[in-house]
């Protein structure tokens, strides 16, 4: 199961009104592409969704009181705001994690991972979650809300289930954490670890078809830590910039 991440209004998100990265390289090259996604029901009326989600948001922001400041832009208008997706998968959000971790530690870092591998068996990961002093979201929540805050907390989602939520302000401060440890990269190079890092090329796309010429399985940690990084600094920026929530979409 893949990992996307998304930054756009909640209304939008269970409207279904977006389409991955994935979703948008199948229309350009001609392949239907279908997504699968944890806990998937039924399709809702949009109507539906924007009352729902707005009576949670209304009363999150009662409930976190005087822990947050109620003004602040928070975007719930479907298909006006813009959104950003695109698709770091797990190997490139654990080796971030795991990136992280080892320097935090003052330990080295991996120099490869492997495909699929399980980062939360990783003696690194391990020794840092026994260590680390204060609480990351990068590694405990999956939703950013768009509040400056930095701050974490357990709340239901609109369909009932449980979440540790975080916001918007607190993942930009980890992710500025992260640069200056090691890269102390301007936001021009970050932005292009999106073109330059990540993942090698297992094949191509001939004829609307996908021709495999090399399947790896094994990638440079730091590589794919810079590519997650420049994902979600992508995905920060915008949401702070157009008042929108960050989801790990799987």
């Amino acid at each position: 199961m893949g990992l996307d991440v998304y930054s756009g209004c909640l209304v939008r998100y269970y409207s279904r009104n977006w389409l991955t990265s994935v979703q948008k390289w199948g229309m350009e090259n001609g392949m239907d592409v279908q997504i699968v996604r944890a806990n998937e029901g039924e399709a809702v009326p949009a109507e539906v969704i924007t009352e729902d989600v707005n009576q949670w948001k209304n009363a999150l922001i009662e409930a976190l009181g005087s822990h947050i400041q109620p003004d602040q832009l928070w975007n719930e208008d479907n298909d006006v705001t813009p959104y950003y997706t695109e698709k770091p998968d797990w190997c490139a959000f654990q080796a971030l994690q795991l990136f992280f971790a080892a320097k935090y530690l003052g330990e080295k870092v991996p120099e490869t991972v492997q495909k699929g591998f399980d980062l939360y068996e990783h003696p690194l990961y391990k020794r840092f979650m026994q260590t680390k002093q204060t609480g990351y979201s990068l590694f405990e929540c999956e939703w950013w809300l768009p509040f400056h805050e930095k701050i974490m907390f357990p709340a239901r989602l609109p369909t009932g289930h449980e979440r540790t939520f975080s916001t918007v302000g607190l993942l930009y401060s980890e992710l500025k954490e992260i640069n200056a440890i090691d890269w102390k990269a301007d936001k021009q190079t970050i932005r292009s670890w999106f073109e330059t890092e990540g993942y090698p090329d297992d094949g191509y796309v001939r004829n609307g078809k996908v021709e495999m010429q090399q399947v790896h399985d094994e990638y440079d940690t730091v590589s794919l830590a810079k590519f997650a990084f420049s994902i979600l600094w992508q995905a920060v920026d915008h949401a702070r910039k157009n008042g929108t929530m960050i989801i790990l979409d799987y």
